[in-house]
């Protein structure tokens, strides 16, 4: 039975009760995030396999399963894709790290500053990294002149709510690199929406389509904040996995949807996972919510 079948099923089983049942709807819902739930649950050894050591496997797959209901309309190879490039690098899809966005019906991983400043800390030259907004009313000073740390101060004024201190009118970003601290990012928002116009396909192809739900589009201060640690990247100690993160960034950018392939060391094309277990083309069928019976179909597909 496919999705649209089960709510078939369930509207003309309802569709003579008395309007005063309002509980009918959420036995819907509920089978949605069942099967979204079991088809991420027979697919856990893809993620859990493929995450570094240091992060828990639990966390991720409880992060993973938390995003899965806004995922529905989305089809399982493109989850499978997003969620496989969230664990190679080793980045929570928690909308802090990394994000599982869909365009339509393909989820599309999007990784986020601070998932970009958590592979920064994984090297072992780094010793912190630091990004901060800065409000017309706080107090700040840059000498590019001056020697570090003393070129760059800033004060936020903590006595005042956000709306008191006047809107973002910076960002900044800098690192400690073998206790020394490195150059001081900063990036005002004229300067960002230059680097959007400049570089960003996704938002071209949002605008000219007009259909606007690009990343900048929808949320232009969390990719204010990513160029901004993203020019910090320039300037700190790198690795080949936060190379590969920028590579992955700047591809699912010029296609704005999850790429079948993520390169090099994320996911090498001779790493795909076997046919018999590749996401299907839809959502496994699943048995009529509060029914003894086992879903049949999970048997079949695992054969």
């Amino acid at each position: 039975m496919t999705m649209a079948d089960l709510k078939d099923r369930v509207k003309q089983a309802t569709s003579g009760a008395d309007d005063q049942q309002p509980e009918q709807q959420p036995v819907t819902d509920l089978a949605v995030g069942d099967t979204a739930r079991q088809w991420l649950q027979r697919r856990t050894t893809y993620f859990t396999d493929a995450l570094p050591r240091h992060i828990d496997q639990a966390h991720f797959m409880a992060v993973a399963q938390a995003v899965m209901p806004n995922l529905t309309k989305c089809t399982p190879a493109s989850i499978h894709t997003s969620l496989l490039a969230c664990a190679r690098f080793g980045l929570e899809p928690d909308g802090r790290q990394a994000a599982i966005t869909p365009y339509g019906d393909t989820a599309t991983f999007q990784p986020m500053y601070e998932g970009y400043i958590e592979l920064m800390y994984r090297h072992p030259r780094i010793d912190s990294v630091h990004f901060g907004w800065i409000r017309e009313k706080d107090q700040w000073d840059y000498t590019p002149t001056e020697p570090s740390p003393r070129d760059f101060f800033h004060k936020p004024r903590i006595d005042l709510t956000d709306e008191e201190r006047g809107p973002v009118i910076l960002a900044w970003a800098f690192a400690w690199i073998d206790g020394r601290r490195s150059q001081v990012i900063i990036l005002n928002r004229q300067q960002a929406t230059q680097i959007r116009d400049k570089y960003s396909k996704a938002f071209k192809n949002a605008e000219r389509k007009n259909t606007r739900d690009s990343a900048w589009h929808t949320d232009f201060d969390a990719m204010w904040a990513k160029s901004c640690v993203r020019r910090l990247v320039k300037v700190v100690p790198t690795s080949t996995e936060l190379t590969e993160l920028i590579q992955t960034d700047d591809d699912l950018d010029d296609t704005q949807s999850a790429p079948p392939v993520i390169r090099g060391t994320v996911i090498a094309r001779d790493e795909q996972p076997d046919t018999s277990e590749q996401p299907s083309a839809a959502w496994p069928k699943t048995a009529q919510p509060g029914s003894a019976a086992q879903d049949n179909s999970e048997a079949g597909e695992q054969a």
